[in-house]
């Protein structure tokens, strides 16, 4: 991932609260010559000097067995983004130095992964993940709350993975190259939009 010092995320704890907080990732893998782009849900855990990942496929998934143990993986985790118009510019309209932009924010993680046969780390794996996901709910759900006996059916149809993260990095691209000025119309013309992410990225920008 591109990031010049100044949108860069360095904090550990920082980039392991916006995976958690986005935990729909994109796992890139290679095997055979033969890129893989996956959406995943995958359980953030705060285990080596970077984190370690984990997350599932169905055992039919293209991902499973297809590539040896220690293999590379890429995943990337997106945060809120949205179209900047130039028009929302308060300087820039003055200059005419202004362009149409993007503002969002990302996490790359790099490191090896490993497959798991194993139904039982399975089961433990869905728990925590949806124990994550059902934080703060009320009455929150747990995996406990399904029979059992589905529980264990999926766990055998499901295989696990993990990715012991070594290398990870950020960005935070919410102009922060422009004026005040110009930052607080952002705030206020993201804050119209319709759309979710363009409000919750409003947020982000704001100080």
């Amino acid at each position: 991932m591109h990031t010049q010092p100044l949108f860069a995320i360095e904090e550990r704890a920082e980039l392991l609260r916006l995976m958690r907080a986005y935990p729909l990732a994109t796992l890139f893998t290679v095997s055979d010559g033969t890129a893989q782009a996956n959406l995943l849900p995958l359980e953030v855990c705060d285990i080596g000097p970077f984190g370690t990942l984990r997350g599932h496929v169905a055992r039919s998934h293209s991902l499973w067995g297809s590539m040896p143990d220690g293999g590379g993986a890429t995943v990337v985790f997106q945060g809120p983004n949205a179209y900047i118009s130039p028009r929302w510019y308060v300087n820039g309209q003055r200059s005419g130095r202004v362009a149409p932009s993007w503002n969002y924010v990302a996490v790359q993680a790099q490191g090896t992964l490993r497959f798991i046969d194993d139904p039982a780390w399975v089961v433990s794996h869905l728990a925590a993940l949806t124990a994550s996901q059902e934080e703060g709910r009320d009455p929150a759900w747990s995996l406990g709350d399904a029979a059992p006996e589905f529980v264990d059916g999926a766990a055998q149809r499901l295989g696990g993975f993990e990715i012991e993260i070594r290398t990870l990095a950020g960005k935070r691209f919410l102009s922060q190259q422009r004026t005040e000025a110009d930052r607080r119309s952002l705030i206020e013309h993201l804050g119209r939009e319709a759309s979710p992410s363009a409000r919750a990225l409003a947020a982000l920008i704001r100080p």
